[in-house]
């Protein structure tokens, strides 16, 4: 009988995600010996490592399983999609993670710090999942997942069946059932957020697209309805920095502009914020900076001796739907504390520029409120 539990890993040695970075540079066979230190900026722990990468059932002689070489023929997205999957599924908790958190058969959902995961385990989680490129919005207190595009990417379905059955041997499965039947035997679609159906037409007839849903909530709202959502507010402490995120051009459906925005908005964040180091200096930048209230975060902040700026970043196409969604963003980010001396204007970020009559509201709002509510466009 196939127990899941026995799946296990180590969820709190960081950079399981620099597997994919190793595939792009090396042979299968090499990858192992360059986890730690021997190529630039890649540190993995070895035995995480083999794990993620069912290794460890193989002979030495042969330590890597040949499905490592054959999704290193396919591409970057094949990659980065396989070595998700194989972290995802070295670990009871990971799939129970993602699995609490699946919003229905829509292959998008939230992992909520504290709900399976917590501490450093949450936060390497949430890391990869952004890393690796299906991310579409991660905050200290949440990461936002979309695996959309993963059932649309060529030939990963068959490479992701021999992990699965990878991976089912390492729970003690007994091989007398099919490998499709046990692995929805075992729950293994609902961490993609799928039903089985789907799931079993994906990895026996490839390419394929989830049901359409619309996500009508942005993540900054997730969690406001717990008992203990309206917590004291922390103190704000500015500290200069920025951490690149994935970035790249990915195909998406009209069905969700969250989805739409998945390496949109990292890119608009990093443009940003070169731009803005350009004008005031590294020591004055920050992205994702916490606001101290609840796990949320401002994406970029500018503090100097003389002001200090909040800039939130949207990917609405319309001026309008930006400052619809950013405004309550930026008004709790600056005021949840009950003053006014944490930050001098707000400002939103968009694709498109000001219009005649967004202009004259923003107007009207520092007019008439003092709120500085400011718009700045933002191409990249």
């Amino acid at each position: 009988m196939t127990d899941v539990l026995k799946l296990k890993v180590s969820l709190t040695k960081h950079g399981a995600h620099k597997v994919a970075t190793l595939l792009r540079m090396y042979h299968k066979d090499e990858v192992l010996n360059h986890v730690w230190g021997k190529a630039k900026g890649i540190k993995v722990d070895g035995a995480q490592a083999r794990v993620n990468m069912s290794a460890r059932l193989l002979r030495k002689d042969v330590p890597v399983p040949k499905l490592w070489n054959e999704v290193r023929k396919l591409g970057d997205q094949q990659i980065d999609a396989l070595v998700l999957l194989a972290i995802v599924f070295s670990h009871h908790s990971l799939i129970e993670a993602l699995q609490a958190g699946a919003s229905g058969d829509s292959a998008t959902g939230t992992v909520k710090r504290g709900e399976v995961l917590d501490g450093k385990a949450f936060t390497n989680f949430a890391h990869v999942i952004e890393q690796l490129g299906y991310s579409i919005e991660h905050k200290a207190s949440h990461v936002r997942f979309d695996f959309t595009r993963m059932f649309g990417i060529e030939g990963l379905n068959k490479l992701a069946l021999e992990l699965f059955e990878l991976k089912l041997k390492e729970a003690r499965w007994d091989g007398k059932s099919q490998v499709v039947d046990e692995l929805v035997a075992n729950d293994f679609h609902r961490a993609l957020a799928v039903s089985a159906d789907f799931f079993r037409k994906w990895l026996t007839k490839g390419v394929s697209s989830p049901p359409a849903v619309v996500i009508d909530e942005d993540g900054f709202f997730a969690g406001t309805d717990s008992e203990d959502a309206d917590t004291a507010p922390g103190a704000f402490k500015f500290v200069p920095g920025h951490t690149p995120k994935k970035k790249g051009s990915v195909p998406v459906s009209p069905r969700s502009v969250a989805g739409k925005a998945l390496l949109l908005h990292n890119a608009m964040q990093d443009s940003l914020y070169s731009e803005l180091v350009k004008q005031h200096g590294g020591a004055h930048v920050r992205t994702e900076q916490p606001t101290g209230n609840a796990g949320t975060s401002i994406d970029v902040v500018v503090k100097t001796a003389s002001f200090c700026w909040f800039y939130e970043i949207k990917t609405a196409k319309s001026v309008k739907a930006c400052i619809r969604q950013a405004i309550p963003q930026l008004l709790e980010y600056a005021y949840w504390h009950g003053g006014t001396d944490r930050c001098d204007r707000l400002i939103i970020v968009g694709r498109s520029g000001l219009t005649k009559h967004a202009s004259a509201y923003l107007a009207f709002l520092r007019k008439t409120f003092g709120l500085e509510l400011h718009y700045l466009q933002h191409k990249v």
